[in-house]
């Protein structure tokens, strides 16, 4: 973003990306959640303006991951909660 103005919670943001898989952001409308969080994302997904993008949430979600992280799933509400990565299949007994 051209003109973004640095937050108290950009740097809570990078020490939780730094240890966590997923970060929540939770606020007021039009508080600097999107902005911020662009900041570090190397996908953004707007499920807000993306018709594919929230197509792909019931066709294969996995799909989604496939972008650079840490990706930013931005308006998920508008679906439903964000896709959950697929987890690995347990080791089969030989």
């Amino acid at each position: 973003m051209v003109n973004y103005v640095p937050r108290v919670a950009d740097r809570e943001l990078e020490t939780r990306l730094a240890v966590m898989g997923a970060v929540l952001t939770e606020g007021p409308k039009a508080c600097g959640k999107t902005a911020t969080a662009s900041q570090r994302a190397g996908t953004i997904i707007r499920l807000d303006e993306d018709a594919v993008a929230r197509a792909q949430l019931d066709l294969d979600p996995q799909e989604l991951f496939a972008g650079e992280p840490p990706l930013l799933f931005d308006q998920w509400q508008v679906d439903g909660p964000p896709p959950q990565p697929r987890q690995p299949a347990p080791p089969l007994d030989a």
